[in-house]
């Protein structure tokens, strides 16, 4: 089973601390009562470098003395030794020691004269540094002037009770011409075991209730550790699954935030990337779906103009052989040399038109923009069809508003002139054209030629303006019509920019491009 980051914490925690109270009852038990000891002989060491010097000569002596037992919490005993041990005697027990020192200052019941008596004989003999004494030399004290020795002993009215101890810093003065002086200063100290016992059963009910308390701490400690990071695996999460709508929030001013910070960076920059990845993969697509259509509309282009082609052809083949006939009279040739002349004058008028759609399409066309009028330009590309409009007496108006624009002025009046020729072509009995040019909103003119008609099905619609694409083929056939005008148108208005398109109104069809002013 798979363990969470905060029941992690809650365990480290946990072990730690009872690492801790386990670690400190071992100490207890193992170093606490030597230490303990070790620091109240310590105490006598540092109380004689004050007992040293009070002069004990000195009326005030007890009072200096006392001051320094109740600062050290010690005993302070002063001996001069005014007699000497006779020499043929050997100690036997505390009670037959001859009494051969005077107390200065001291507590007889605190030590007993026997056992003060037994170190001023171990001093006088020497024998406290044999290796078989108890004492221990303080070198920091000894010097040609005085001797001082850490021992225990046990007093005659403790002797039998084990759980007392009696720590004590002997030290003798020896000045040439006067007698010795000896310091006896102790320090009483019962057994600590029962402390120590104490002491550890206090640190593991202090050790508990620190538990209990790190347990609720631990809990919003671990939430506001944890909680980021659940936050940054979720939001890691959704990034996983292409999902960049959501960021990491923390606001912790530490590594979590910077963390974040840099999670929401990379997701930014991941999201931006794959964009540009998914906008590459449609743009490929799309060149690919392109270059096929243009495969495509390529064969279609040829196979129609061969078609287109192969009828004026056959016609010019077959009215040539005709010619060769030796019975046709002149007027029958006449008339077979009109017929040929006009279908040459249709392959040149397709041959033009085929190498405009090849420029265009190829962009070596150069476009040419400047500042024109259009009232001016559809009112001079009007004019060329006037003799058109009389002989077929259709009647064209137009409406203008006196507008300038930045374009191409003769690529426009090419658009313009193959929509007056398609609404010439597809005029009903009525005879009627319209040309405008007005404001469609603030930043857009609308041109538009409109003509009285059939309207155009819906299903070509969207085919009129393919190369080659005819509606009615025959009707186009009796016009001369190459089905290349509005191909010619699409492509000149989608390199200028312009919306384009055909209505198809209530008595009529409307073809219109509209021009973008700044």
């Amino acid at each position: 089973m798979k363990s969470s980051i905060r029941s992690k914490l809650f365990l480290i925690v946990y072990g730690i601390i009872l690492a801790f109270i386990a670690g400190l009852i071992l100490l207890n038990n193992s170093f606490l009562e030597n230490y303990y000891v070790t620091n109240r002989k310590a105490s006598l060491v540092e109380a004689f470098t004050e007992v040293q010097s009070v002069d004990l000569k000195n009326d005030n002596l007890n009072y200096s003395f006392q001051e320094i037992e109740d600062d050290y919490n010690i005993n302070i005993q002063v001996l001069e030794q005014i007699e000497e041990f006779d020499e043929n005697y050997l100690w036997t027990n505390f009670n037959e020691v001859p009494n051969v020192f005077v107390r200065l200052y001291g507590n007889r019941f605190n030590i007993p004269d026997g056992v003060l008596g037994r170190i001023i004989y171990d001093f006088n003999n020497q024998t406290i540094i044999t290796e078989s004494s108890y004492a221990t030399e303080v070198s920091d004290l000894s010097d040609a002037e005085y001797s001082a020795y850490l021992m225990d002993i046990q007093s005659e009215y403790n002797i039998s009770d084990d759980d007392t101890q009696v720590a004590a810093l002997c030290v003798s003065k020896t000045v040439e011409g006067e007698n010795s002086v000896y310091y006896v200063m102790t320090v009483t100290f019962q057994s600590i075991h029962d402390s120590i016992k104490i002491f550890n059963s206090f640190t593991i009910i202090v050790g508990f209730f620190f538990m209990v308390l790190s347990f609720i701490i631990m809990y919003f400690i671990s939430y506001s550790f944890t909680n980021p990071i659940l936050q940054i695996t979720k939001i890691a999460q959704e990034i996983a699954k292409l999902n960049f709508s959501t960021t990491v929030d923390i606001k912790t001013d530490d590594e979590y935030e910077d963390l974040g910070n840099s999670i929401n960076t990379m997701s930014s920059q991941l999201e931006e990337n794959i964009n540009k990845l998914q906008l590459s993969n449609v743009r490929l697509a799309k060149e690919i779906l392109h270059k096929t259509d243009v495969d495509k509309m390529r064969r279609e282009f040829i196979a129609s103009a061969s078609h287109e082609l192969k009828t004026p052809l056959s016609l010019i083949m077959g009215y040539t052989e005709a010619l060769k006939l030796p019975d046709i009279d002149s007027i029958t040739k006449e008339e077979y040399l009109g017929i040929i002349l006009d279908e040459t004058n249709k392959m040149d008028n397709l041959v033009m038109e085929l190498l405009n759609v090849s420029q265009l399409e190829s962009g070596n066309k150069q476009f040419e923009y400047k500042d024109m009028n259009i009232k001016k330009l559809i009112v001079e590309t009007k004019k060329l069809f006037n003799l058109v409009f009389e002989e077929k007496k259709i009647n064209c108006e137009i409406d203008l508003e006196d507008l300038v624009i930045n374009s191409d002025y003769s690529n426009l009046q090419t658009v313009l002139t193959n929509f007056i020729n398609n609404a010439i072509n597809h005029v009903d009995n009525k005879r009627y054209i319209k040309i405008s040019a007005k404001h469609k909103n603030a930043n857009t003119i609308r041109i538009s030629v409109y003509n009285t008609g059939e309207n155009i099905p819906e299903s070509d619609i969207k085919h009129i303006w393919d190369s080659f694409y005819k509606v009615d083929k025959a009707r186009t056939r009796s016009y001369g019509g190459q089905g290349l005008g509005l191909s010619i148108c699409r492509t000149i208005l989608d390199i200028l920019g312009y919306d384009y398109g055909v209505d198809n109104l209530e008595k009529g069809i409307e073809f219109y491009f509209d021009v973008y002013i700044s």
